[in-house]
């Protein structure tokens, strides 16, 4: 069974499984599929139109949520303009994060307060986005890569599975063994 907030507004197109909560003024947008077990806090906007210049005026391509996945106040999950966009399984969204469009998040991945992720961007199973962090768009963040608090991630940045990074631009500090 869900427990849906009488405030929340979902389109009547938004497909959702079981166990789901969707807390005050979450914001559910039309072609969203929702997994089992799912978390979204107050002010969650789902499946808003991408902020593409180029497809401001397209069809959305939806978001698919995955199951057993937490988004804290506040997190931005912006529709697919080319395919969906997807969130897998098990991730975690803190206040302000932000997905653009045509994301995908594998399972496991975290992304922190005010972590921006640009769209057409995917992120490896474990890998973490620290606080104010931005990942530049159409990247690919390598599995278990941790991506420290603050750091800008450019086009040119070269990112390794298992690589800690830092600055701006970001620049790897260490390979993380644990």
């Amino acid at each position: 069974m869900n427990k849906i907030h009488p405030t929340a507004i979902i389109h009547p197109t938004v497909k959702i499984g079981e166990g789901n909560f969707i807390g005050p003024y979450v914001v559910i947008e039309e072609n969203v599929i929702i997994g089992n077990n799912n978390y979204f806090g107050p002010f969650c906007i789902i499946g808003d139109i991408g902020e593409s210049i180029n497809f401001f005026n397209s069809a959305r391509k939806g978001v698919e949520i995955g199951d057993n996945n937490r988004f804290t106040k506040q997190v931005t999950i912006d529709s697919g303009t080319v395919l969906p966009t997807k969130i897998k399984n098990n991730t975690l969204w803190l206040k302000n994060a932000h997905a653009g469009h045509d994301v995908v998040a594998n399972d496991f991945i975290q992304v922190r307060c005010n972590g921006i992720i640009g769209g057409h961007v995917e992120l490896k199973e474990n890998a973490k986005i620290f606080l104010n962090a931005i990942i530049h768009p159409r990247l690919v963040v390598p599995k278990s890569c941790i991506i420290g608090m603050g750091a800008v991630v450019v086009k040119k940045t070269e990112l390794i599975e298992n690589g800690v990074y830092i600055g701006s631009p970001a620049r790897l500090l260490r390979i993380n063994n644990i």
